[in-house]
């Protein structure tokens, strides 16, 4: 028996045709917690990581 999950896309992921999923409005103190994050360096969920950006470019397995 082969069971099949489906995905469902998280708030504001990118749709087929360039249509973006609306975000509802954040509680001010997640928006405050997130603000704090950022000032901190920290990774903030919903924005462009780009030290793991850097890290899924680079090939895996070394060059021989």
């Amino acid at each position: 028996m082969t069971t099949t999950m489906r995905l469902t896309p998280a708030i504001g992921v990118q749709r087929s045709g360039g249509e973006t999923a609306p975000r509802p409005e954040l509680e001010p103190i997640f928006t405050a917690l997130a603000a704090r994050w950022e000032t901190d360096g920290r990774t903030v969920p919903g924005r462009a990581d780009e030290e793991w950006a850097v890290l899924a470019r680079r090939y895996p397995w070394p060059v021989r």
